[in-house]
């Protein structure tokens, strides 16, 4: 796509759009669409996956009760036929409507995202988490990628032998970073020093690369830890070899559902937006819990989160007008614009003045675009 057009009349939404559909069919990921509507018992049976904490739903006209789609993997796990044997590359662009937390009302948002399903191994996880950190250098090279693998937080809480309600708070502590409630619930658990030092360090395993793996190999408390570890430090060499690490950390405390989500799962930002605009990870338990076979891994990028920066406004509607006369030929007028487009500007022909903002002006002169140095 010519600079001109992606400068001066593209959102950054939408130029990222554009440019990341190409970035993922290159990979031979295709795409992805679905209805506005899903039956609303898919999302009520997994409200833990979806971030939405409501959904807006009405009756159908034969009695079904359906929702406004709050959430798109769900909708790519429910209707795909993998196996563990095979394997599907999604990618979507497609509008969610969630509940607006500030403002109490729904809002629709424009989100797109990529999804591996069926057989994922170590190189197709590989491969998304690339893709993810090729994503945010589409955005903005000035970006930041968290990577995480949650079986290790898992496999630390689980060893302890806490009870389920126990379990849970110390989950929310952790993400949380509330090191207080840690301690007390380490203190009702009846916990030893080493493993209540642990817990408490957790919510703070997270920098740059080396340092944090040799932190988390330190804390680690059984071999399964130390194995999760090594399975970080494995994808962390691989991005390493594959030129994606300048801008990449780790964040072991990093923990989404687990009943939905394990192993590696991840984060980004880029300078100068308030939030993260690209979340994902492993979610083969969805999948299981879906009664699908094979795995899962994909990730989304928010779409609306993209335009809450400083960007350059279009100074102009079109680079170029050409201006013609009513009554000259319309196939020269139109190959007069294409001979201007040529040159990758956008054009606009015009037979009266105008408030269009332009860079240049051409008059049609004996069926050729003639370049012009004064105002239309």
């Amino acid at each position: 796509m010519k600079e001109g057009f992606m400068k001066y009349n593209l959102r950054p939404d939408e130029q990222a759009s554009l440019e990341l559909r190409g970035l993922y069919e290159k990979y031979g990921y295709k795409k992805y669409k679905m209805g506005k509507f899903e039956e609303y018992s898919l999302y009520a049976e997994n409200s833990d996956f979806i971030t939405a904490d409501r959904v807006l739903t009405f009756t159908d006209l034969d009695g079904r009760l359906l929702a406004l789609k709050p959430d798109v993997t769900l909708s790519v796990m429910n209707n795909t036929n993998v196996s563990e044997t095979d394997s599907e590359k999604l990618y979507y662009i497609e509008n969610v409507y969630r509940e607006n937390r500030e403002s109490h009302n729904f809002k629709e948002i424009n989100q797109m995202g990529l999804e591996y399903l069926g057989n994922v191994t170590r190189q197709s996880v590989l491969e998304v988490i690339m893709l993810a950190v090729k994503t945010l250098d589409q955005i903005n090279k000035d970006n930041l990628l968290e990577l995480n693998n949650m079986d290790y937080a898992v496999h630390l809480i689980s060893s302890l032998g806490m009870w389920e309600k126990t379990y849970l708070k110390t989950l929310t502590a952790i993400r949380q970073k509330n090191v207080t409630s840690l301690r007390e619930l380490a203190a009702k658990a009846e916990l030893g020093e080493k493993e209540t030092e642990a817990l408490c360090k957790l919510p703070f395993l997270y920098g740059p690369m080396e340092e944090t793996l040799k932190r988390a190999r330190e804390l680690a408390i059984n071999d399964e830890m130390r194995a999760d570890v090594d399975a970080l430090e494995e994808y962390c060499n691989d991005l390493m070899r594959l030129g994606c690490s300048d801008d990449l950390q780790l964040d072991l405390s990093m923990i989404n559902d687990i009943d939905y989500y394990n192993s590696i799962t991840f984060r980004g930002y880029v300078r100068n937006l308030p939030g993260c605009v690209l979340a994902g990870g492993q979610y083969d338990k969805a999948m299981s819990v879906l009664k699908k076979k094979g795995g899962a891994i994909g990730f989304a990028v928010y779409l609306d989160e993209l335009n809450k920066g400083e960007h350059e406004m279009a100074r102009y509607d079109v680079d170029a007008v050409l201006c013609y006369d009513a009554a000259d030929d319309p196939v020269e007028v139109m190959k007069a614009i294409e001979s201007i487009q040529e040159e990758g500007k956008t054009v606009r022909g015009i037979t009266t003045e105008t408030d269009i903002r332009y860079k240049e002006k051409y008059i049609l002169r004996d069926g050729k675009a003639v370049k012009e140095a004064v105002t239309c």
